[in-house]
């Protein structure tokens, strides 16, 4: 299906601006966040529209407000490869760079707070503060490659979709999970369509239909909706993973301590 540009109007920042450029916001003086607000615009774009294309001219930069941006490259064979997902404080576009290697596409409707790259460029030179705020957003999207990285290299499809579920938990648990009403279960919500989270995985839709029912039928989770997941076997579903790195204690406390965030 082919996708088209988005050319939208833009807002200016309101009263709670704060959150709209969260993952920015660490360690900032306040010189430097008055300055950022003042280049600051929302921008909102509808599910599968493109926000930048692969190659294409890098315009501007930011992060994520509301919903998922999924970062997708297009193989010279044709096909599609979502390398990362970015959800509510990552930042997308790359800074000092023109052009990208990748297209950055809207999972779901997103609201995106926006800087003109030249811009937010200057300022980052002329702020220390801002600077070091940016080299973290760019460890953290090291880290989430590394995840990715590790999520692919699963024997099954079973295995990475343990891994996938898990690594939600532990990455994003204040936007995608919350515990049961006993406090000892976690309550996953995939916040990607499933064609997508097929792509993000190197599977089909299908095979991913498959592993949720077999997970369903040993127990490991209770499927809400499609693509809402109660983890009733945190231990089973870890040793599924294949995944040493993972510890059912922690990923609760992980939970327990983002409870009360939402996407």
């Amino acid at each position: 299906m082919e996708r088209s540009l988005v050319s939208n109007e833009v807002t200016r920042l309101g009263p709670d601006a704060k959150f709209h450029h969260a993952g920015l916001r660490r360690g900032l003086t306040p010189s430097t966040l008055r300055k950022l607000d003042a280049i600051a615009r929302l921008r909102v774009f509808p599910r599968d529209s493109v926000v930048v294309e692969q190659g294409g001219a890098l315009e501007y930069v930011g992060n994520v407000v509301r919903g998922v941006l999924r970062m997708e490259r297009l193989l010279a064979d044709g096909r599609s490869q979502i390398v990362g997902l970015l959800v509510p404080s990552d930042m997308f576009g790359r800074v000092f760079s023109d052009r990208s290697d990748y297209s950055i596409e809207a999972a779901t409707e997103v609201t995106l707070c926006c800087f003109e790259r030249h811009a937010f460029e200057a300022l980052v030179r002329s702020c220390p503060d801002l600077e070091h705020a940016v080299l973290l957003a760019v460890l953290d999207e090291l880290d989430a490659a590394r995840e990715w990285i590790t999520l692919r290299a699963g024997a099954t499809v079973a295995a990475r979709l343990a891994t996938y579920l898990l690594m939600l938990c532990r990455r994003w648990p204040h936007q995608t999970s919350e515990l049961s009403g006993d406090q000892q279960r976690i309550v996953v919500n995939v916040p990607i369509a499933r064609n997508d989270l097929a792509l993000y995985l190197g599977t089909t839709v299908e095979s991913i239909s498959r592993a949720v029912q077999g997970f369903s039928r040993d127990g490991l989770i209770s499927i809400r909706t499609p693509l809402r997941f109660e983890i009733t076997d945190l231990p089973a579903l870890i040793a599924l993973s294949e995944n040493e790195e993972f510890d059912a204690a922690e990923l609760l406390a992980d939970v327990r301590a983002g409870c009360g965030g939402s996407f």
